[in-house]
């Protein structure tokens, strides 16, 4: 069963959804540039082989809406590409490609090879 959002997307909502900032003051732009970490190169090669040019698992159009649903907080807490890996692994969930169980069991096993040999 999917979760009701409602409250989340701009769709659904009157007026501007907390995610469209398109004409506000959003505060000063940041010009530096910076190298992007191995992980979010990662992310972008990942969503690139499910989405439209890869294995057509993934819409853009769908990142997009999953990305709108996470809620103002997460949506203000996480970067850009961790919306990505957000927005990607809710859709795996949602369309039943990944279990979110065994998902996470990975992720503590991950995290311990991490917490103990650095890869």
């Amino acid at each position: 069963m999917k979760p009701d959002n409602r409250t989340f997307t701009s769709a659904r909502e009157s007026g501007r959804g907390y995610h469209d900032l398109g004409g506000l003051d959003a505060g000063p732009v940041e010009h530096e540039v910076t190298e992007a970490n191995p992980w979010e190169k990662l992310s972008v090669v990942v969503g690139n082989a499910l989405g439209p040019k890869g294995a057509k698992i993934l819409r853009t159009d769908e990142i997009r809406r999953v990305r709108e649903e996470m809620g103002v907080v997460l949506y203000n807490e996480l970067g850009y590409f961790e919306k990505n890996v957000e927005a990607i692994r809710r859709l795996l969930v949602e369309k039943g490609v990944i279990d979110p169980q065994e998902l996470e069991s990975r992720m503590v096993q991950i995290g311990k090879r991490i917490g103990t040999d650095g890869r």
